[in-house]
């Protein structure tokens, strides 16, 4: 079965022996906000409705090293892509055949394992909301 590409600005996170995918995929989408009042009329209005700037995406991620300093390595690589990320320079994430534009992320934090040197985490990935260079990368259907 071929492997659902995930690729971080050039770092391929499922390439099926250093970094793996799991299933349980959350592209998210746009949380709107708002504050609620009693209207005239009776009905609750709401108010200052307002849409989320970035969209989280979580992606089950194990990551596994030769060693435990091997293993953190690994996880400092992703770490670095995660640190050029900003929302005035945002990084391309390539998921399943689409393209989204990752800004300003929290850092990966986890666990590790050092009896068999590997690291199960979830990676949170924020992207811009309707971004307009979005777009589909052809290739073989999944």
């Amino acid at each position: 079965m071929a492997r659902t590409p995930l690729i971080f600005d050039s770092l391929d996170m499922n390439d099926g022996m250093v970094y793996r995918l799991f299933p349980g995929v959350e592209l998210g989408a746009r949380l709107k906000t708002w504050n609620s009042r009693k209207s005239y009329t009776g009905n609750l209005a709401q108010y200052n409705v307002s849409e989320a700037q970035d969209i989280p995406m979580k992606f089950p991620l194990n990551v596994q090293g030769t060693s435990l300093a091997d293993l953190d390595a690994k996880v400092q690589a992703i770490n670095a892509k995660i640190d050029g990320c900003g929302s005035a320079d945002p990084k391309d994430l390539v998921f399943a055949s689409t393209v989204y534009q990752i800004t300003t992320t929290p850092r990966v934090a986890y666990s590790p394992d050092a009896a068999v040197f590997t690291a199960m985490f979830d990676l949170v990935l924020n992207s811009v909301p309707d971004d307009p260079t979005a777009f589909t990368v052809p290739g073989p259907s999944m």
